[in-house]
């Protein structure tokens, strides 16, 4: 039989038979040496048959190729042994698929649990005007916060047993540790920091300006509604630090002000897309300084 007529007994597409012949699984009975023209006896569709229903059963073609020149019982087992394989693999999805759910729920309850306290902490709604904001505006800034707080405060992709949370100078590991620490938060005084990710996290887990290149700065200002229209906009899906350096009129509004300044990027510059952290230091010369610095890739 030719090419075209061994095709058309199988119901496949010639372009198959030559992918077969090319990979050596089912080579044809002869070729012509001039034409180079295929031929295939019938009885080849036997092996064609059990070659589409082996690979339809997710065998490689190194197996297939074995089991081409074994008998039906052989055939038979081997499919045994796959349907066992399958099933184990699917009750491991099955754990797996259940697995999700559970470090899904357990990641945004710790998420939530933070923001909620972070958010507990913003009770001076005055501070707002330092930003060009509304405090009258309160309730839609603070959901803003929280939207942008519970999308951006930890990778999605970390497992369970590598979330760390550092509070203060307290480090907590694991997520069970840490979703038992945040039901203990109060009104616990935030004097220094509280980063939340993976298990790099430490003492020295802080704001690294030798990570970051400087895009804009100011210096010398009194408020930041002062110069806010004129930072750039930051780039979707960029990585970037407001790092401030301030007088202690300024510095003593702590959280609020990296909060509310969260807050004015995302209102005023539209920055929803864009993973940002604040950075605050006290200045040491009674001068206000701003950098907007983007995380070196």
């Amino acid at each position: 039989m030719t090419i075209k007529q061994f095709a058309a007994l199988c119901n496949c597409s010639t372009q198959t038979l030559r992918y077969y012949d090319r990979i050596g699984l089912l080579k044809p009975i002869q070729v012509d040496p001039w034409s180079g023209y295929r031929y295939y006896d019938k009885i080849q569709a036997l092996d064609f048959v059990k070659i589409k229903n082996l690979q339809a059963a997710d065998f490689s073609i190194e197996e297939i190729k074995v089991l081409l020149h074994q008998s039906d019982q052989q055939v038979y087992e081997a499919f045994q042994c796959k349907i066992a394989e399958q099933k184990s693999k699917l009750a491991r999805i099955q754990e797996l698929q259940q697995l999700y759910l559970t470090e899904k729920n357990s990641m945004e309850k710790i998420i939530h649990g933070i923001s909620d306290f972070l958010i507990r902490h913003l009770t001076n709604f005055e501070q707002l005007r330092e930003f060009g904001l509304n405090p009258e505006d309160k309730e839609n800034i603070l959901a803003q916060i929280r939207r942008y707080l519970n999308h951006w405060m930890i990778d999605p992709a970390l497992k369970e047993e590598d979330v760390n949370l550092m509070i203060n100078d307290e480090v907590i590991h694991g997520a069970d540790a840490v979703a038992a620490r945040i039901a203990t938060f109060q009104e616990e005084n935030l004097t220094d920091t509280i980063l939340l990710g993976g298990n790099e996290i430490s003492q020295d887990a802080r704001f690294d300006s030798a990570q970051y290149e400087t895009l804009w700065e100011c210096h010398n200002w009194k408020h930041v509604y002062d110069f806010l229209t004129e930072i750039p906009t930051p780039e979707p899906g960029g990585e970037y630090c407001l790092h401030f350096l301030l007088t202690e009129n300024l510095s003593s509004m702590g959280l609020s002000f990296a909060l509310f300044m969260l807050a004015a990027m995302i209102i005023k510059k539209n920055a929803v897309e864009v993973c940002m952290s604040c950075s605050l230091n006290d200045s040491s010369d009674g001068e206000n300084h701003f950098r907007l610095m983007r995380k070196i890739r």
